[in-house]
């Protein structure tokens, strides 16, 4: 009974159907991570009612981190394992040499049976010459039974089927294997650097999920031979003008197929202060022990490698001093000033310096300059106008180290300074995912698409001839031609 039960949960687990609906269920939870705000504030979605109880029940929002999530993907590991033993016992089994009976060939509803005036060796001889054509490999095999004077296997293809299947079973166990080493040892920070102070990174956090769980926590201790420290050595970023229609229509499809046609062609202009940026990079020190050891450059889109961790330049920040009548003025919370003896408030829109590339394919160094936005204070609430209404902002320019005049005052930037932020992870599991993912694909490529065929045949005694009892087996959409045994037919038969 107990072995009844268990052998039909071994069916269950090992069946193609189970690894589909598994797959698709992991498929949903893939969904739901990437629609969902994984790992942020239930504030962040706008799910009422129902579907809030649900997100909200079983913890949607930290989907890969949770017991069902988890459960599945611990399911879906053993459906593989277990069916990747399969296959490995029936690797063995087909590198044994294959019996052939007479009986086992004739029970399939495709094989090849025929009556033939030739001798049974000759009978043979032409069935292998016919293979032999078309490139079939004999196989070890033995045949059984009475009257049976000579069979044979013979073998079409790149690789046998069942290695290409078992090699994308063992190469998904690896990238599930890979990805429950990144979801236990993998951490993700972020640092910023300005020219004047390295910072100091660790190779190794006391932030992974294995050392927030079994680990020792707040007592994690990283050892001095698992940190260095990186340091901005330069930061430079390139600009090119941003184009934009002239006298263009806001919106609607109508006008301005209207005005295009019109004129004839759309006009392309570039304002002199509107730029983007098209590359940002920073040339990077690595220290070892206090001592310089590396110089390497970063790019947007280029990460660096770099003991077992890797960097990626995300985004970048400038700092200034801001004077006024030759007052230092320092800034106030969310980047905005107060300047001596002005109302309202000042608020920078950031510098812009680096290098300008223009259509023509020149270049030149933007010289640093600063917009300020001056917002004037609210007035007082009077009988005629609502309350919160202001005056309209203003935009001043700082260029360099030049003077401004703003509202009476000298204003000016000085000591312009670039600083980069980088972003870096520890992902352990991605060696076996690179190593997985090329198998997995090339694997299921030549397993649908690719040629393997295999001719099984037995020629036994007649007292008029031969009986011929042939079977073609044929995999992936070039496996062969369907008519094959038609052909072979007619080959033997041409010449009766």
């Amino acid at each position: 009974m107990v072995s009844n039960i268990l052998d039909y949960l071994y069916g269950i687990i090992t069946s193609t159907k189970t690894t589909i609906a598994l797959f698709g269920v992991l498929m949903l939870f893939f969904l739901v991570g990437n629609v969902l705000p994984y790992g942020g504030s239930y504030e962040q979605i706008k799910a009422t009612g129902f579907a809030r109880t649900i997100i909200e029940g079983l913890d949607l929002l930290n989907v890969y981190s949770g017991p069902w999530f988890l459960t599945t993907v611990g399911l879906f590991s053993l459906n593989l394992t277990l069916c990747t033993y399969k296959r490995m016992k029936w690797m063995v089994r087909i590198r044994r040499p294959a019996e052939l009976t007479a009986t086992a060939l004739s029970c399939h509803k495709d094989a090849l049976d025929m009556e033939l005036p030739y001798s049974p060796e000759e009978t043979a001889n032409r069935v292998e010459a016919f293979l032999h054509g078309r490139l079939f490999l004999k196989k070890p095999s033995s045949t059984r039974g009475e009257g049976i004077y000579s069979g044979g296997v013979y073998e079409q293809g790149f690789i046998h089927h069942m290695w290409l299947s078992l090699a994308y079973h063992v190469s998904v166990i690896l990238v599930v294997i890979g990805a429950v080493i990144t979801f236990l040892y993998s951490f993700e920070k972020e640092i910023t650097i300005f020219p004047d102070k390295p910072v100091e990174v660790a190779a190794v956090s006391a932030d992974t999920r294995w050392n927030r769980w079994y680990g020792k926590g707040e007592d994690f201790i990283v050892s001095e031979d698992e940190k260095f420290q990186v340091g901005l050595k330069e930061f430079m970023i390139k600009y090119a003008q941003k184009p934009s229609i002239k006298g263009f229509p806001r919106k609607g499809l109508i006008p301005r197929f209207k005005d295009t046609w019109g004129r004839g062609g759309l006009t392309v202009v570039a304002e002199e202060d509107k730029y983007y940026p098209i590359e940002y990079a920073s040339k990077l020190i690595i220290y070892e022990n206090g001592a310089p050891a590396q110089e390497l450059w970063i790019k947007v889109n280029t990460p660096l490698r770099y003991r077992g961790l890797t960097f990626y330049q995300s985004a970048y920040e400038y700092k200034f001093d801001l004077y006024a009548d030759d007052k230092k003025i320092e800034e106030e919370e969310g980047g905005k000033y107060t300047l001596p003896g002005i109302d309202g408030k000042f608020e920078s829109g950031g510098v812009t310096t680096g290098k300008l590339y223009l259509k023509d394919g020149s270049e030149y160094v933007i010289e640093p300059f600063v917009k300020l936005t001056y917002t004037p204070p609210e007035p007082e609430q009077e009988a005629d106008k609502p309350s919160g209404s202001q005056g309209m902002p203003e935009v001043f320019k700082l260029i360099g180290s030049k003077a401004g005049d703003i509202k009476g005052s000298k204003v000016r930037i000085e000591n312009v300074r670039a600083g980069t932020i980088l972003s870096y992870r520890h992902d352990p599991g991605v060696p076996l995912l690179w190593i997985a993912a090329p198998v997995l694909f090339f694997a299921m490529l030549f397993r649908a698409w690719g040629r393997w065929c295999r001719a099984s045949y037995v020629v036994e005694k007649r007292p008029r001839g031969s009986r011929l009892l042939a079977h073609l087996q044929m995999f992936g959409v070039w496996g062969g031609e369907r008519n094959m045994m038609e052909r072979l037919k007619d080959s033997l038969v041409s010449n009766v």
